[in-house]
C-alpha cells in the first residue's frame, strides 16, 4: 500500500469492525498509522453514519460503544468544514450519490486523501478522487417462483 494518507469511508470501518472480506487491508492501514508510517482519517460524516446505522441495527448502547471504539483508533476525524460545501454539492449533482457519500468524497478530494471503501457508488467518482476499493458485497438475489 502506498504511503499516501487515507480516508476511511463508513463501509471500510464496518468492514473492519464486522471482520468482512477486506478487513485485513483496513487493519494493515491502521497498523501502519499506529507506527506513524501513514496517516488515516475519517470524516465527521462517517462518524455520524456509523452512529445512526449502528443505533438502527443494534441499539443506542452499541452505537455509543462503536463510536468510542472508532475514535480510539489511530485515525483523525476531519470536520465538515465550509470549504467542503461546494465540492460536496458538485459530487451530489454530477454523480447522483447520497448526501453522506458526497460529503465523504469531498473530504477526500479537498484533503488529497485516498478514499478506502467498499461502496460501488464511489466508483462513479474515480476520475476525481483516488480510491482504494475493498471487495464489494455480492447482492443476494431474491428467490422467485417460476411459472407453474
Amino acid at each position: 500500500m502506498s504511503k499516501a494518507a487515507h480516508l476511511l469511508d463508513t463501509s471500510a470501518i464496518l468492514t473492519f469492525t464486522d471482520n468482512e472480506e477486506g478487513a485485513e487491508a483496513v487493519e494493515e492501514l491502521l497498523e501502519r498509522a499506529k507506527k506513524g508510517e501513514t496517516l488515516v482519517h475519517i470524516s465527521a460524516m462517517t462518524a455520524m453514519e456509523l452512529y445512526y446505522v449502528s443505533w438502527g441495527q443494534r441499539g443506542e448502547e452499541e452505537a455509543d460503544r462503536l463510536l468510542l471504539f472508532v475514535r480510539a483508533l489511530p485515525v483523525t476525524e476531519l470536520s465538515l468544514e465550509s470549504a467542503l460545501v461546494v465540492p460536496a454539492a458538485r459530487f451530489k449533482a454530477r454523480y447522483k450519490i447520497s448526501v453522506a457519500d458526497a460529503w465523504i468524497a469531498a473530504t477526500a478530494a479537498i484533503h488529497d486523501l485516498i478514499l478506502v471503501h467498499k461502496d460501488p457508488e464511489f466508483e462513479r467518482i474515480s476520475e476525481e478522487v483516488s480510491l482504494l476499493s475493498l471487495p464489494f458485497k455480492l447482492k443476494k438475489k431474491k428467490k422467485t417462483l417460476g411459472k407453474l
